[in-house]
């Protein structure tokens, strides 16, 4: 049986056995252990305190249907607890061998060293994933007829309601029918539960599909907590629904309420007969690797081939043959059948807008909670123009863009969509107006449009399959930290409530700069999120724009951002940003510590210093919120020089929080390696926010040639072009002859500081 993170914590420690065989080579054997049935003789039954109920805090919550415009207290509480029922499915899917036809034995029967548990449980790890990747997919397929179901005659909207209410700021406003309403009965299952609220975890795309699609009933609808929570068994964290939500589950979609008792393959539309074909999940068992191996390197390699070999709609070469036109079904040509079939419900009667053309730059579908976003109207009608004003028709004319049904992959539509930009005579007729020049609003318009689409073969603005999965990281962080289990729990959700209010209030005095959370300030930011309207309205309040969740940062940025967040903190309320102790955190803190603060020992100095009095484990720190996404492709030697920069700059940093720790007598901060590679050194995903623009999530691959090339950074939004890219150089050259200048400052306050010291 392979060895997982339970049996290991659960199992005995190598210096238990080493003290065991000691015992049995000096001829004496360990004493038994006591006997837990036996009572003890001076033991008073009578006046006996009952063992601690370790499920008290999150047992009996009582949310109330108001959610207020905040979160509370109690309301990350039950967040929790949602939270470590999803870690549990996945812990639980993962772990079922032979699901989807993925067998342990590919590792445990490979004939290699069974002494190398560490490389054996990465490599199930990896089977894992993929069952987990695979049964998010189903999810996903479930939560799509769910969702078209729970809110039943949605009517798409048309460009012109968006033109004549939009000004009104009446779109986001509730409107007659009130919320749904879910309790033990009618809650849905817990695998559409968790892809509904990764979902409302992205709350500009979140908005945008349900104004989109004439759904913002579902979008006034809190999660539903209170349903939520008493479906949860408070011991082993199984979700319990209540006797009669299977009937409703399955009335509602046809399907049955657990996930794994789905049967049958995933039916597709064809993208060149409209007509329905099934395709298998995956195929990639088909392709178990066989013979012997010379290491568990060799056998990962092969694992590798054998999980994204298959040619299943899980698979990463997705491909099956409609067996009624014979066109070849694939990834590319669903995402170009999503983007023709959107063309056709523009240039339709209905006269539906383009997905990424419904918020403004600062997330507001023209006025909502008294702010208006004038950018609106030309994202709207520029961009859904460009396609109503004959590039449609000519995109859905096309036969020579990948074979069979017309326009067949994304890159031959982009080719069709640049070329329209470069006809001066068509953007004249598109922007009515002697002037052929996008505005910049217009340019990241189209840039954002592209975006839904270019890896996004669903019905839904982003990829929720990547959305549950990167949700996992964060999960993860929060079962390490366990503070549903925690006799603090209640002051300790009290306290990261005032962070996140804080946290928010920094976004709206820096507009132009990107914050940057640790995980306490995360989990009240989702919660928060998990109610749209309050969430909404709050943010457009505090910060005048609707602030998003859904960026892709490398980290350099992130690392940036996240100094600047901590400094602003640890100035504007004298306290710690991240109260985290690993390598990272220490150094981050020292890069914005100035010598006058050692000098003359400051409050925040001593609150720093504080932090060191107790040991903690890095894993359940409140350390920076990350989550994992993929590399970023192209540019690579620009890129490698900007990570080895800021390695540099931490390393500098770091040496300097050493050197202080050793002179007040306190331990040096470890350079662990979870945190050093989870932190830096590779690109992550995070949620992070700016405004003007930052929060667009331009899915297209960086080292692709985008319809209009647009860099993002720090809130700002310009065309790279090379007057610009000279005057960035000459900023940072600047910039760190400034850095040097503030060095030979810092060396001399540090000299006074010793002075003072000799002098005493």
């Amino acid at each position: 049986m392979p060895t997982n993170r339970l049996s290991k914590l659960f199992s005995r420690s190598e210096k238990d056995k080493a003290a065991e065989a000691e015992a049995e080579r000096n001829g004496s054997t360990p004493s038994p252990p006591p006997n837990y049935q036996e009572v003890p003789p001076d033991y008073d039954g009578e006046h006996a305190l009952p063992p601690p109920d370790i499920t008290a805090g999150f047992s009996n919550l009582k949310l109330g249907d108001d959610a207020g415009s905040q979160p509370i207290d109690v309301q990350c509480i039950a967040h929790l607890k949602v939270l470590e029922c999803f870690y549990r499915l996945r812990q639980q899917i993962g772990s079922t061998d032979g699901l989807y036809g993925i067998e342990n034995s590919v590792v445990t029967a490979a004939g290699l060293s069974p002494n190398s548990e560490t490389a054996n449980a990465e490599l199930l790890t990896k089977l894992g994933e993929k069952r987990w990747a695979i049964y998010v997919a189903r999810a996903v397929d479930r939560f799509d007829k769910w969702i078209v179901s729970v809110v039943p005659g949605a009517q798409a909207v048309r460009i012109s309601t968006l033109v004549t209410e939009g000004p009104q700021g009446t779109l986001c406003e509730p409107m007659d029918d009130k919320p749904l309403h879910f309790d033990r009965d009618n809650m849905p299952p817990a695998d559409v539960l968790m892809v509904w609220h990764a979902y409302m975890l992205n709350p500009r795309a979140y908005l945008e599909d349900c104004l989109r699609w004439g759904r913002m009933r579902l979008w006034h609808t809190s999660f539903p907590w209170q349903a939520g929570v008493d479906c949860i068994n408070s011991e082993t964290f199984v979700w319990e629904a209540g006797d009669g939500a299977e009937d409703v589950f399955r009335h509602m979609t046809g399907l049955p309420y657990d996930n794994l008792a789905m049967t049958g393959p995933k039916v597709l539309k064809c993208p060149g007969c409209d007509v329905d074909t099934p395709a298998p999940w995956t195929t990639c068992s088909n392709n178990v690797p066989t013979g012997s191996f010379p290491s568990h390197k060799a056998l990962g390699v092969a694992i590798d081939d054998m999980l994204s070999s298959g040619t299943g709609y899980c698979d990463k070469n997705f491909l099956t043959p409609c067996s009624a036109c014979g066109t070849d079904i694939t990834h590319e040509r669903l995402k170009a059948a999503k983007f023709c079939n959107d063309v056709k419900r523009l240039l339709s009667p209905d006269n539906v807008p383009m997905g990424g053309t419904l918020l403004g730059l600062e997330g507001i579908p023209w006025k909502a909670a008294g702010q208006k976003d004038i950018s609106t109207m030309e994202i709207t009608e520029t961009t859904n123009k460009l396609l109503y004003e004959g590039l449609g028709e000519l995109i859905l004319r096309q036969k020579d863009l990948g074979g069979k049904g017309g326009s067949q992959s994304m890159e031959g539509i982009r080719d069709l969509v640049e070329q329209a930009l470069q006809n001066r005579t068509y953007i004249r007729k598109v922007r009515k107006s002697l002037s052929q020049r996008l505005l910049r609003a217009e340019r990241i318009a189209i840039r954002r449009m592209m975006s839904r689409y270019w890896e996004n073969s669903s019905p839904f603005a982003l990829d929720l399959v990547g959305a549950v999965v990167r949700q996992g990281s964060f999960i993860e962080k929060m079962h390490n930290i366990d503070w549903l289990h925690s006799p603090a729990l209640p002051s300790t959700m009290k306290r990261l409530v005032t962070k996140y209010e804080r946290f928010v209030a920094i976004m709206g005095g820096s507009p132009m700069r990107m914050a940057v959370p640790t995980l306490d300030v995360d989990l009240a930011w989702h919660t928060h999120q998990l109610n749209p309207y309050s969430y909404l309205q709050y943010t457009i309040k505090c910060t005048r724009q609707f602030v998003d969740h859904d960026d892709k940062i490398a980290e350099t940025t992130l690392n940036t951002s996240f100094e600047w967040t901590s400094s602003q903190y640890q100035k504007l309320y004298k306290e710690p940003y991240s109260e985290c102790t690993c390598w990272y955190c220490e150094a981050v803190r020292e890069s914005h510590t100035s010598a006058a603060s050692r000098l003359f020992n400051t409050q925040s100095n001593k609150v720093n210093d504080q932090l060191h009095d107790v040991e903690q484990d890095p894993r359940k720190s409140v350390h920076i919120s990350t989550h994992n996404a993929v590399r970023p492709t192209g540019k690579e030697a620009t890129y490698q020089f900007s990570v080895d920069k800021k390695v540099k700059e931490l390393d500098k940093a770091y040496f300097k929080a050493c050197e202080r720790a050793r002179k007040k007598g306190k331990k040096e901060p470890k350079r662990n390696d979870y945190y050093y590679s989870d932190a830096y050194g590779y690109p992550v995903y995070i949620p992070a926010t700016a405004a003007l623009g930052l929060a667009l999530q331009l899915s297209q691959p960086e080292d692709a040639e985008g319809v209009e090339d647009v860099a993002v950074d720090a809130g700002r939004v310009r065309e790279a072009q090379p007057e610009v890219v000279a005057a960035e150089a000459w900023v940072e050259g600047a910039a760190e002859e400034v850095e040097a200048e503030v060095a030979v400052v810092e060396g001399a306050a540090e000299a006074v500081v010793a002075a003072v010291v000799d002098a005493r």
